[in-house]
């Protein structure tokens, strides 16, 4: 009989509550309710043990195959990351081949193609350093660091602040459309 888990271990600790019943009240064992109860008991060892060795098979085969998952999933991580990196090898043959179609056409930074176009942008950061904040002006200050945007906001109006150092960097980029 395949019984559920449950079940087995529901019947296995109503058995242990009735070992109190086999004796009467003046504690004279009966020996037919003793006999019924070994027997009883016997069965549901048995069907305990069964499950058990039912139950390690299951485990043992669901461990095997989440190693066998585990694997997979490396497997194909790694070769997803290898697509990664040839797609950005890629990206940079199109950035050469920008670059070189603007050397022939100053200016052109736009290519179109058949099912859209590719462009070089251009992205510009600064860099901005600060080696004592002591004689910065408060407007310059967040507490307790550097404001970057009120001193990248002044340099592009063109001010001088004693005591920053503000470098552009200007980094180029390939954008796809279509």
């Amino acid at each position: 009989m395949n019984r559920r888990t449950f079940d087995i271990a529901s019947d296995a600790r109503h058995l242990a509550s009735l070992f109190m019943d086999v004796a009467d009240e003046e504690g004279e064992v009966d020996e037919a309710r003793y006999d019924d109860w070994v027997e009883a008991l016997g069965l549901i060892c048995g069907e305990i043990g069964d499950k058990l060795q039912a139950l390690r098979a299951v485990k043992v085969r669901l461990l095997s195959e989440a190693e066998v998952l585990k694997a997979e999933a490396r497997r194909v991580s790694a070769k997803a990351k290898q697509r990664e990196r040839g797609a950005e090898r890629v990206r940079g043959y199109m950035m050469e081949l920008l670059i070189a179609n603007r050397e022939l056409n100053p200016g052109v930074d736009k290519v179109e193609t058949p099912d859209g176009f590719v462009r070089l942008n251009k992205r510009t950061s600064y860099e901005v350093s600060a080696p004592s904040l002591d004689a910065l002006p408060g407007c310059y200050l967040t507490e307790p660091r550097l404001n970057k945007s009120a001193v990248v906001a002044a340099h592009k109006e063109g001010r001088v602040i004693d005591g920053i150092t503000v470098t552009e960097v200007v980094t180029e980029h390939v954008m796809e459309g279509g």
